[in-house]
């Protein structure tokens, strides 16, 4: 005969629970046979007890990582695509430092509508960094457009950079490319260089660290209160 589940309990317990104490235990057999089918057999409900059941942690099996898919025919990522097509490369000979000064004059008469220094003066503004309505102005530089900006590299820190100025045609994430007075289109890096733009009679040093995004990218940017100081 099968050990028996559990063992007798005292009076006291009983009493202290309110349940009327247990004569005869049942064993683990016994039980199941009370519990489970009449259809399973006594052999069955044996042999089920003498299986071993593993109550361990099973580790997960590590799942093999999916192959990247690569584009194919006409699924071309955009930026392959902008690659292939050359947008991010402008042809060096088409457009001349003329063509491009003309581009320069759009891009003032739209500098004058987004920031009119004449009525920043006018309410106060001294012409000076950190004065009255430095953080508006700073603020707005950095979120316009400077397709058609007359800059030029003041410091850099590759010394073949210092001196470049010219329109720029084309800015990047990370570049500007700029159309020159000799006709050559050059491309400068923003990071690690300071760029000096004249603005409606008024000299401003940007640096190019704090505008590594894309134009459309920063328009939508919060201006951090440490650049204020910086621009």
């Amino acid at each position: 005969m099968s050990k028996p589940v559990y063992y007798s309990l005292s009076q006291t317990t009983f009493q202290a629970a309110s349940v009327p104490q247990v004569k005869s235990p049942l064993s683990l057999t016994e039980l199941s046979r009370q519990l489970l089918p009449s259809k399973i057999s006594n052999k069955e409900i044996d042999a089920g007890f003498k299986r071993t059941y593993w109550l361990g942690v099973l580790e997960n099996k590590k799942t093999k990582s999916t192959p990247k898919l690569h584009h194919t025919g006409q699924s071309k990522p955009k930026n392959q695509l902008k690659r292939v097509l050359g947008i991010n490369r402008p042809p060096k000979d088409v457009l001349s430092y003329d063509d491009a000064m003309k581009l320069n004059k759009l891009w003032l008469s739209y500098m004058k509508t987004v920031i009119n220094l004449e009525d920043l003066v006018s309410r106060g503004w001294n012409g000076k960094p950190c004065g009255k309505h430095w953080s508006g102005l700073m603020t707005s530089l950095y979120k316009c457009d400077y397709h058609g900006a007359h800059v030029k590299v003041i410091s850099s820190r590759c010394c073949s950079y210092i001196g470049i100025q010219g329109v720029i045609i084309l800015e990047t994430k990370n570049t500007f490319q700029i159309v020159g007075p000799d006709n050559t289109l050059k491309t400068v890096p923003k990071n690690g260089c300071v760029f000096e733009i004249v603005l409606q009679g008024y000299l401003f040093h940007i640096y190019g660290q704090h505008f590594v995004t894309r134009s459309k990218d920063r328009s939508k940017k919060k201006l951090k209160d440490n650049l204020l100081l910086q621009l």
